[in-house]
C-alpha cells in the first residue's frame, strides 16, 4: 500500500518504567508482561533502520488488520516491536508477517473474533533465519532465542493494538499457550527434502515467512518405536485423525512439524515429501460413523455434499486434498513430531521478505 497515514499519537508520561508499564496495562495495550517503553527515540531507531534497509517511510502502510481495520504503518509496527523487545533487524520479518495476515485470503478476522484457540504461527525460511538467530533446533519456541520470542510477541501485540478491540482482543475459549513466542524457523540444514519456501516456488537464497492459522500443537510421540518409514507414517496418520480435529470438517490446511530424525527415516525409506502428504491424506481419516450427528453442523457445505450420506465406515480425510497438508522439518534430536490443526476458512500464505520496491532483501 502506498497510502500515507497520520503520525502515530505521542503521549507524555511520567519518566518511570513502573508508571509507563502501569499506564499501558490499564489501557489493555500489553499482553500482561512488562514492555520496553516505546519512546520516540526507540521507535525512530526502528523506522530509521527500515527506511535505510528496506526503503519504507514511517507512515507507509503495510495493510489493514481485522477486526477493527486498523492501518498497520511502519511506525505502528515499530512501536509494538519495541514494546516486545525486538531488535531493529527483526523488522523485515515482522513486516512480512503483517503483509501475510493483512491479506484477505488469510482471514485474520476469523482468528481474532472466534472462540477457536488459534494464533498466527510464522514459519521463517531462508538466509535471514541465521542472520537474526531464529530458533530452528531444540525447543519449538523461546528459550534463549530473543528473536524467536520477541518476533512472536510483537506480532501478537500488533494483532491486538492495531487489529484487535481494546479490552476484548479475542474470545478464544482458553487461548493459545504458545502465543507469547509463536514463531519458528525451518531446520533447513537437516531437512532431507526441499524446504517449504522452495517447495512454494522461491529460490533457496530468498527469505520468506509463511503465516499459519495454528491451533496449539499436539505431540506425536513415536518414542523410537517405528523402525521403518511405513511404520512411522502409520503412527503419524493414526495420531492426527480424530473427531475433535476440526480439519476433518472442511477445507483446512493441517501442519505437520517433523523432527529431523523422523524426516530422515521417511526420506531414507524413499518417500518424497509429496508421497508423505499423499500417504497421510489417504490414511489419516475419521470413520464417518464415529462422528456424532450434531457435529455435522460444523461441516463445510462441500464436505456435507461429499460425506453426509456415505457408509458409516467411510473415512473422512483431514484435508480437502493431499497438497493442502503442510510439512516442515523443525527441532533437534529425538523422535517427537508435532501435529497442528488449523482454522478453517483461512489460507496459509507464504510472503517473501522484500524491499519497498519489490526486490528481494539479500542477506550477506
Amino acid at each position: 500500500m502506498s497510502l500515507q497515514q497520520p503520525v502515530a499519537p505521542v503521549f507524555e508520561l511520567e519518566d518511570s518504567w513502573e508508571a509507563i508499564n502501569a499506564w499501558f496495562l490499564e489501557r489493555d495495550l500489553t499482553d500482561g508482561l512488562p514492555i520496553v517503553p516505546p519512546t520516540e527515540a526507540r521507535v525512530r531507531a526502528m523506522t530509521g533502520y527500515v527506511q535505510e534497509v528496506l526503503g519504507w517511510a514511517p507512515q507507509d502502510a503495510i495493510g489493514k488488520l481485522a477486526p477493527k481495520e486498523g492501518v498497520a504503518t511502519i511506525e505502528k509496527i515499530a512501536a509494538n516491536a519495541v514494546m516486545a523487545g525486538c531488535k531493529a533487524e527483526y523488522m523485515p520479518v515482522l513486516i512480512a508477517c503483517v503483509k501475510g495476515i493483512a491479506d484477505r485470503r488469510f482471514n485474520l478476522d476469523a482468528l481474532q473474533t472466534s472462540t477457536h484457540n488459534t494464533s498466527v504461527l510464522p514459519i521463517v525460511n531462508g538466509p535471514i533465519c541465521k542472520a537474526i538467530d531464529l530458533n530452528w533446533g531444540h525447543n519449538y519456541t523461546g528459550s534463549r532465542w530473543q528473536s524467536t520470542a520477541a518476533i512472536g510477541r510483537a506480532l501478537r501485540l500488533i494483532m491486538a493494538n492495531i487489529g484487535g478491540t481494546p479490552g476484548s482482543v479475542n474470545i478464544h475459549t482458553q487461548g493459545h499457550i504458545a502465543r507469547f513466542e509463536h514463531c519458528i524457523a525451518e531446520n533447513e540444514g537437516e531437512n532431507p527434502w526441499e524446504p517449504l519456501h522452495v517447495e512454494r516456488g522461491f529460490a533457496p537464497d530468498v527469505s520468506t515467512v509463511t503465516v499459519i492459522p495454528a491451533c496449539p500443537a499436539a505431540m506425536i510421540d513415536d518414542n523410537g518405536g517405528s523402525q521403518t518409514a511405513k511404520d512411522l507414517l502409520r503412527t503419524i496418520a493414526h495420531s492426527i485423525a480424530y473427531v475433535g480435529n476440526r480439519n476433518t470438517n472442511g477445507e483446512g490446511q493441517p501442519l505437520l512439524i517433523l523432527a529431523p530424525q523422523h524426516a530422515r527415516l521417511l526420506a531414507d525409506g524413499n518417500y518424497s515429501k509429496a508421497e508423505v502428504k499423499r500417504f497421510i491424506w489417504e490414511r489419516a481419516r475419521v470413520r464417518f460413523g464415529d462422528i456424532p450427528t450434531g457435529n455435522l453442523v460444523s461441516f463445510s457445505q462441500k464436505n456435507l455434499k461429499l460425506y453426509a450420506d456415505v457408509d458409516p465406515g467411510y473415512g473422512v480425510p483431514i484435508a480437502d486434498k493431499a497438497d493442502d497438508i503442510v510439512i516442515v522439518v523443525m527441532g533437534g534430536a529425538g523422535t517427537h513430531s508435532l501435529s497442528v490443526q488449523t482454522r478453517l476458512a483461512c489460507e496459509n500464505l507464504t510472503v517473501s521478505i522484500t524491499k519497498k520496491d519489490g526486490t528481494f532483501l539479500k542477506i550477506q
